[in-house]
């Protein structure tokens, strides 16, 4: 199984088919299968979740719609035109496709087919993507883009809602008309991956290093890791190099700094492709810190194929089933089969389980909304179902999580890259530590979850009062 490269998430750190009616199909939308009334019991579910899509007679406020009464208009937003990195998240539309064609195919939200709206921010045309969302979609959903802050106060002006695949800015992840499947606000962050290495490598966070690329988004990503760092405690943070995000000419003088100042545990912010040079430039004067542990983005076989056997020994933590469980795991099964036949060309990453997660919430959602309202389906009715999902899975694709409280998950995995393959290091299957019930292979720990208190950007600018 190919893990085409997930760059996705560039500053922090992530359709195929058929016609639908021409209503409510817009400039830059992809039209998706029409649904049946029938499909294959054994194509009907998504992994524990059952009877998501079918067939019925919900309505939806047309006004919210872009004017369309037999679809539901949904944007994924992703900065795919970003000339720097062309296809930037570019796996979340394309889990998008594959969701859609699949769900259609059962019937629909409920009667309703969804029709996919592209949006695109092309990383600084983030405004633009906004208007167009505005005018053309019920809901974004499934979608991320990384100066989110720059949605607002738009979004809340035209009464948009976002099951979101990822935010980014505080601004977005506090935001009022937004849920997450995978809560990320900017305040509260996971310990797990951290207390890990604390607990079984003790004498190498005593020297430890917070590696970063020199814009604002993914400084404070560092400075998240580096305060829920002393959160942990025994953390000794002996060096804060600072990058050219874009990349460097010459990586040999931050492999000599990371030496000189006898890092031994390494977290380098960013995307895997810096990584894989500094690896390289460590190499070249002998040196390598005895730990290189690493956030979730850096599950990518850009890392793997990269640098070679250079990333033998690297640690990433997830909150995702890893690709590799795809034969013990249906809810993998059916994301990837269903990329497979929907979308054979798409890439398959990390943030394509983020938006085929958010896409389960909205349609979950819907469903809610639609028995509760008579059948009719409203935005603020969507986001008020969302809000009451309390237990979270996707389906079995990801850790346990909880939406409506906007807070982290507290279940983890880590995985140790090991010739070329990313494996499971953390916890054993069946073991004490896989203990987040019915063997799911996630290590779960009480106050997982830490309040930070540092200044990350404003908390107030998404919130809506009226929400």
């Amino acid at each position: 199984m190919s893990k085409r490269p997930l760059i996705a998430v560039l500053a922090v750190t992530a359709l195929l088919v058929g016609a639908c009616s021409s209503r409510g199909t817009t400039e830059g939308a992809t039209s998706s299968t029409t649904p049946t009334t029938a499909a294959a019991a054994d194509n009907a579910s998504f992994g524990t979740l059952e009877n998501l899509c079918g067939p019925g007679d919900a309505t939806i406020d047309a006004a919210q719609n872009a004017g369309a009464t037999d679809v539901i208009n949904v944007g994924t937003a992703t900065d795919k035109g970003f000339q720097v990195v062309p296809g930037l998240n570019i796996e979340m539309e394309d889990a998008a496709k594959a969701f859609i064609a699949w769900c259609n195919e059962q019937g629909g939200v409920k009667g309703l087919p969804l029709n996919l709206v592209e949006l695109d921010a092309a990383y600084f045309n983030v405004p633009a993507m906004m208007e167009q969302a505005c005018d053309e979609v019920f809901s974004m959903v499934g979608g991320g883009v990384v100066l989110d802050d720059q949605e607002f106060p738009r979004f809340n002006e035209c009464g948009m809602i976002d099951i979101a695949g990822y935010s980014v800015t505080t601004t977005k992840a506090m935001s009022s008309g937004m849920v997450q499947p995978l809560p990320n606000p900017s305040n509260a962050k996971p310990t797990g991956w951290l207390r890990w290495a604390a607990e079984n490598r003790p004498e190498d966070v005593k020297r430890t290093a917070v590696m970063y690329g020199g814009v604002a988004s993914i400084e404070t990503v560092a400075k998240q890791d580096i305060e829920t760092m002393e959160k942990v405690g025994g953390y000794e943070i002996v060096a804060t190099p600072v990058y050219n995000p874009a990349g460097e000419s010459n990586w040999a003088p931050f492999a000599q700094q990371l030496k000189d100042a006898n890092v031994t545990l390494l977290d380098f912010v960013g995307q895997p492709a810096n990584l894989v040079n500094l690896l390289r430039a460590m190499d070249e004067i002998g040196y390598r810190p005895n730990t290189i542990i690493q956030q979730s983005n850096f599950y990518d076989e850009v890392l793997t194929e990269g640098a070679g056997g250079l990333a033998d020994g690297i640690l990433v933590r997830t909150f995702y089933t890893p690709f590799e469980d795809r034969n013990a795991n249906p809810a993998m099964e059916r994301y990837l089969s269903n990329m497979e036949k929907y979308n054979p060309n798409g890439k398959i990453a990390g943030l394509g389980l983020q938006a085929t997660s958010a896409y389960l919430l909205f349609v979950t959602a819907a469903n809610k909304c639609a028995e509760s309202n008579g059948g009719l389906l409203e935005r603020e009715c969507v986001l008020d179902a969302a809000r009451t999902i309390t237990e979270w899975d996707g389906g079995g694709i990801h850790a346990p999580s909880n939406p409506a409280s906007n807070r982290p998950a507290d279940c983890e995995m880590l995985l140790e890259i090991k010739g070329g393959e990313f494996t499971r290091l953390f916890p054993a299957r069946g073991s004490s530590d896989d203990n987040s019930g019915g063997g799911g292979g996630w290590h779960c720990r009480d106050n997982n979850v830490v309040e930070l208190t540092g200044d990350y950007g404003d908390v107030n600018a998404g919130v809506d009062p009226n929400r």
